[in-house]
């Protein structure tokens, strides 16, 4: 059984595993018998140089089910249900949205984006899907991940039909606070129940020095094999 961290103590370590990188990450995953942490290939940040790691909050969507027109839908009721979505989320968190593999709308654009980061301060969001608005989330610095763009609107197409479940996403099982991180390399996933989140973040830190050290000792003419020998690194 993995420590269990005060909410405040988790978001500190993601502090510390935004400063790493992926490759770094899943480097310790895999050493640590982890090899399937990853997520596909294919997620593409909207900010190249983003990094974000914290909690996960989880939704999942599908295509309507519904032949209802657009005409027919109320944005009070849409509202409503946003406002208790974001409601229900915390400060630091990433959202997670499997969309079921529809990809016919936009599972993710400026409206979520904008309450996320002004109404419920989370970090940023991860989508299995197409997103739109990009220009307009841009603008607000709001880091997202996605599988693709679309200009088509979710109302009429997407129902949301669930969240703050288990969910897949990028092809890996993503519990409410697991820990995502995700930066211009992709996306990454720690099961926080089985595993020390503090060690993975320690371990982190020791793969980013060590193959620091290595970058600067091949640059000032060591070879190869000697950097190897020395570090356990490339």
């Amino acid at each position: 059984m993995a420590p269990v961290y005060s909410y405040e103590e988790t978001i500190e370590l993601c502090k510390r595993l935004e400063k790493t990188y992926t490759p770094a990450v899943c480097d310790t995953l895999d050493e640590m018998g982890f090899m399937h942490q990853a997520m596909c290939s294919g997620f593409t940040p909207i900010m190249p140089k983003a990094a974000v790691a914290g909690p996960a909050f989880t939704m999942e969507e599908a295509k309507t089910r519904k032949s209802t027109r657009l005409k027919e839908y109320d944005p009070e009721f849409v509202a409503k249900v946003l406002e208790d979505l974001f409601g229900t989320m915390q400060k630091g968190q990433v959202v997670a949205v499997n969309t079921n593999e529809f990809y016919g709308a936009g599972a993710w654009g400026e409206l979520m984006s904008t309450t996320c980061k002004y109404f419920g301060g989370v970090k940023g969001a991860v989508v299995d899907g197409p997103i739109r608005d990009i220009n307009r989330i841009l603008e607000i610095e709001f880091p997202v991940w996605a599988r693709g763009n679309i200009p088509t609107d979710s109302i009429g197409r997407v129902d949301l039909i669930g969240m703050g479940g288990p969910i897949w996403c990028g092809g890996v099982r993503v519990n409410p606070g697991d820990i995502i991180f995700a930066d211009c390399d992709g996306v990454v996933v720690i099961p926080i129940k089985d595993l020390d989140l503090k060690e993975v973040v320690e371990k982190a830190e020791e793969v980013v020095q060590a193959e620091r050290r290595s970058r600067q000792e091949i640059r000032q003419g060591s070879s190869l094999l000697d950097v190897y020998r020395k570090y356990g690194k490339l």
